[in-house]
């Protein structure tokens, strides 16, 4: 009888059970977003959250203790410095598992896991939107020129700089309409 056994074994054995909540752990930690199944985000957020709340308290006591569990210590360095002050007024609950459908191979519920004090509107897709913003011309003022007189030795070559110059300048991007945060984890499989 299986009676107040509360831990998941996953058909692995122990080790190989914390190797992989190990991996888990610090690929979150490092990227604040995850994809798995649904019963190993559940094992993650029993093992995570309790290294979290050790991490709001930054003691060599408490760091030594989160590095043995994760076994990395540059995930401990971003969990105490980057992450624990964004939660440091929260009360557990530092996980959140938003189910994803299920895996087209084997049909496994699927869920993304991430960290509640995760900007929702930060991607990839809109860091690159970002960086090439900052160079458009719409939104970095164009220098104006200052007007020389005009001699014919003095305007050709204006005008060659002034087309080389447009030239450079990359074509304004369309705006992209936002969507709500949760449905670019959803597929829709009418589109």
């Amino acid at each position: 009888m299986r009676h107040r056994k509360l831990s998941r074994r996953f058909s692995r054995t122990s080790s190989h059970r914390t190797a992989m909540m190990r991996n888990l752990a610090i690929s979150l930690i490092e990227h604040e977003i995850v994809k798995t199944t649904v019963e190993k985000g559940k094992y993650l957020r029993t093992f995570l959250e309790p290294l979290i709340t050790k991490s709001k308290k930054d003691t060599l006591h408490n760091r030594r203790k989160v590095i043995s569990s994760l076994n990395s210590q540059t995930a401990a360095s971003k969990l105490f410095s980057d992450i624990s002050p964004k939660l440091s007024e929260t009360n557990g609950g530092y996980l959140r598992i938003i189910k994803a459908g299920f895996r087209p191979g084997d049909k496994a519920d699927m869920c993304f896991v991430e960290l509640t004090c995760r900007d929702p509107e930060k991607s990839l897709s809109d860091t690159t939107l970002e960086d090439n913003a900052i160079t458009s011309p719409e939104i970095a003022p164009v220098p104006e020129q200052t007007q020389i007189k005009s001699t014919s030795e003095n305007v050709a070559p204006k005008k060659d700089a002034a087309k080389k110059e447009e030239e450079k300048k990359p074509a304004p991007k369309k705006e992209e309409k936002k969507e709500s945060w949760w449905k670019r984890f959803v597929k829709n499989p009418f589109r």
